[in-house]
């Protein structure tokens, strides 16, 4: 699959959102961009402000040149380009209902993750350094952390979901 291919099913999955009725905006770069970094997801709606207003980028991972089955990677460019919805940002109520329209029309399957496995893709191999442990003192449960972050560095701050505290604590190698 190659990049020029994409965008030919992007433009696709614009008429099928314009004619179900899904108020996608009219700001969505024509230009697919590639991201070779992105490991954990497989695509991404990015959102510009400049002088003439908000304007839409769809960015994919790399994974998906690899993908043969256009049904999927339309379902993927479908998830995205819902996002340019007002209101949809996010993987709200209001963008949820219009994920529902495009699956119910077009037989997609519009999730809001997706995995390898689902796509048919292997894995790669993810090489994490754990740098630390967050543990919540009333159930135990982990957070583990790369970077330094305010979760980290002022973890009296944040609570665990289920209300407990939480500790922090730098791994030794």
């Amino acid at each position: 699959m190659n990049v020029k291919q994409i965008e030919a099913y992007m433009k696709e999955v614009i008429l099928q959102c314009n004619a179900a009725g899904i108020p996608i905006s009219r700001s969505i770069h024509s230009e697919i961009q590639i991201n070779k970094r992105a490991k954990s997801r497989f695509a991404a709606c990015r959102k510009e402000k400049g002088l003439s207003g908000i304007r839409f980028t769809i960015e994919v991972g790399e994974a998906i040149l690899q993908l043969e089955d256009v049904w999927n990677i339309k379902n993927i460019l479908a998830h995205e380009l819902l996002h340019t919805c007002p209101g949809c940002y996010n993987h709200g109520a209001k963008w949820k209902a219009y994920a529902g329209i495009m699956n119910q029309t077009y037989g997609y399957d519009i999730r809001t993750t997706s995995t390898y496995e689902r796509l048919g893709l292997k894995e790669p191999e993810k090489k994490k350094n754990i740098k630390y442990v967050v543990i919540c003192q009333k159930c135990g449960a982990r957070i583990f952390r790369q970077k330094k972050s305010k979760l980290i560095t002022h973890t009296g701050q944040y609570r665990c979901r289920c209300g407990g505290r939480l500790k922090c604590f730098e791994k030794k190698e």
